[in-house]
């Protein structure tokens, strides 16, 4: 019998979507446990996909020591497993190795270095190994950590619904335009109202009496819009869903949050996909964050609309990706890139547990 523990940053819904593939996958393997601890948002999303797990609340984003002390209470109650694997639960490294003196790998979405702090990254010379979960062409040439590391690529899924399908589940005719808003799991922030504000006004001039904007997401309290929200049928506050693949692949085009994650599954399935990116926000992410979407942009898989430029960038990046959407260099255009699945982030795991790790 094999224990695995998995532990899930919330912040947003990304982390847990992406660990999802990897610890359905983990679990084909006959006398494998997962046991999963997760924090904040991420909780939730396995909650809507009624997956058990032990939750927790993380101070400070998980980082610090107020975090690490929350964690290792709770870890002081979880059975000790054969290996730790962490999706930037940074307080579960030293843990594991120092305390149940067992194998740590680490899942990121960047290192330290990309946000201009190298030497931190010596933090994870413990680890067994260090997977970045982004393009390999984002990978410097050296970096602080003595840890093995690799750059698999982000762990994207192939959507299984068609379009008449998805439209059919969710009661939408052929014949509509139907262009669907998603921003996670985060969207009460106020990048992403700023994000909404420019999308709604960019669909509405001009607009079919034939077509819907599908945003998903609660109706917030407060008005998205400086002069109030109009309130029609045409503009849908689906909510939150545990199915957003249906409405993506519904859609003529999505508009996304271009530092979220669901932009690489969008442009894996090749989705007419627009990048909605906040420059004020933006600065506060890593630098291959921004080189992700510019090479997505640059292979002609997705477009990206800069929010401060207003609405009518936002429409010309709509317009740009649905004209795009049938040219047949995009498959192609995907070969350029290294792209990973929850099976083969899996089979690398059980090949470090295999070898003695």
């Amino acid at each position: 019998m094999t224990e695995i523990l998995f532990l899930t940053r919330g912040h947003g819904f990304g982390h847990a979507a992406r660990d999802l593939r990897v610890i359905r996958e983990l679990r084909r393997r006959p006398g494998t446990t997962v046991r999963i601890v997760a924090d904040g948002s991420a909780a939730a999303y396995y909650a809507m996909h009624d997956v058990p797990c032990t939750p927790v609340e993380l101070p400070d984003e998980g980082f610090g020591d107020a975090a690490a002390k929350a964690l290792w209470r709770i870890l002081a109650t979880v059975p000790r497993p054969d290996l730790v694997v962490s999706d930037e639960v940074m307080g579960a490294l030293p843990f594991a190795r120092k305390v149940w003196k067992r194998p740590c790998v680490m899942l990121l979405c960047a290192l330290w270095a990309e946000y201009g702090l190298p030497d931190a990254d010596r933090f994870f010379d413990a680890a067994d190994e260090v997977m970045v979960l982004d393009f390999p062409q984002n990978r410097r040439e050296t970096y602080a950590t003595t840890a093995p590391l690799s750059f698999p690529g982000p762990v994207v899924r192939s959507f299984t619904a068609g379009r008449g399908a998805a439209r059919a589940a969710l009661g939408l005719s052929e014949r509509e335009e139907v262009t669907v808003l998603s921003l996670g799991g985060m969207n009460a922030r106020p990048e992403s109202r700023r994000m909404a504000a420019a999308a709604i006004e960019a669909w509405r001039e001009p607009v079919r009496r034939d077509a819907r904007l599908l945003v998903l997401a609660d109706r917030p309290r407060e008005p998205v819009l400086d002069g109030g929200d109009v309130e029609d049928d045409q503009v849908v506050w689906a909510g939150v869903t545990n199915e957003p693949e249906t409405y993506y692949r519904a859609a003529d085009v999505v508009l996304n949050d271009a530092m979220g994650s669901a932009v690489c599954d969008l442009a894996w399935n090749r989705v007419p996909t627009v990048a909605l990116l906040d420059e004020t926000s933006a600065s506060g992410f890593p630098k291959t964050f921004r080189d992700r979407i510019r090479h997505l942009t640059a292979a002609g898989l997705i477009e990206t609309a800069p929010v401060h430029e207003g609405p009518s960038a936002v429409r010309r990046a709509m317009e740009r990706a649905r004209a795009g959407a049938a040219d047949p260099d995009r498959a192609a255009a995907l070969d350029g890139f290294g792209w990973s699945t929850g099976e083969t982030v899996a089979r690398r795991l059980f090949g470090l547990l295999d070898a003695g790790t």
